[in-house]
């Protein structure tokens, strides 16, 4: 039952890092991907991983709904029949302050995450996400006939 509690914020965390890792090329959600299980993981740091993620989860959430929400507004304003100059500009604030909260919060959750690595676990983290970003880029340029 653990292990599906586990899953599910492991999997939360995921879905709020996607729209920021594509920001910082560190910010790769390795810890719910299969590459972590092949790292040679000690008990002890998988469960530190989990602690870190679980303790970011919350603000990682509500970091992500305050994105969304000023995005909302922005799109609100932007629909507008004439657009009011400094309700865009206060929305435009909003939403730069809501991402820079939420790459804020990612990356300090990730250099929590790679402190519990060791330096070589760490390396072959950063050569396995090079060769899925390679694997990746060769198949979104790979068009079928």
């Amino acid at each position: 039952m653990r292990t599906g509690i586990w899953i599910r914020q492991a999997l939360l965390c995921l879905a709020l890092a996607l729209p920021v890792a594509a920001q910082n090329e560190t910010s790769l959600p390795w810890w719910t991907s299969p590459v972590a299980g092949d790292l040679g993981l000690s008990q002890e740091q998988q469960q530190k991983i989990r602690a870190i993620v679980r303790s970011y989860r919350d603000r990682l959430f509500d970091a992500r709904n305050s994105a969304n929400k000023a995005e909302a507004d922005l799109g609100d304003i932007f629909n507008e029949p004439t657009i009011n100059l400094t309700s865009a500009h206060a929305a435009i604030e909003r939403l730069a302050q809501a991402r820079a909260e939420s790459t804020r919060l990612f990356t300090q959750m990730s250099v929590e995450l790679r402190n519990v690595l060791t330096l070589d676990q760490w390396r072959e983290l950063m050569k396995r996400r090079a060769e899925v970003q390679r694997t990746k880029r060769n198949r979104d340029t790979d068009v079928a006939p």
